[in-house]
């Protein structure tokens, strides 16, 4: 790791894995054999408005013009 990847994972943390897109009636990802309604499906749509809201966040705010 060189000197700028060291402060880049420094300065916005770790890297998160991308959330696989699944029916809630497939097999969880995690291979527990439940389906994914039961088992991560709340914790996965909790990860992903996070991410929304810090990738609108990051672009100035809301998505609304300035008219």
């Amino acid at each position: 790791m060189n000197l700028a990847a060291g402060l880049k994972r420094l300065m916005l943390g770790p890297e998160e894995k991308p959330i696989p897109n699944l029916n809630r009636n497939d097999r969880c990802w995690c291979n527990s054999g439940k389906k994914y309604k039961a088992c991560h499906q709340a914790t996965d749509d909790r990860k992903r408005a996070a991410q929304r809201a810090a990738s609108a966040k990051q672009q100035g705010g809301s998505l609304k013009r300035g008219f």
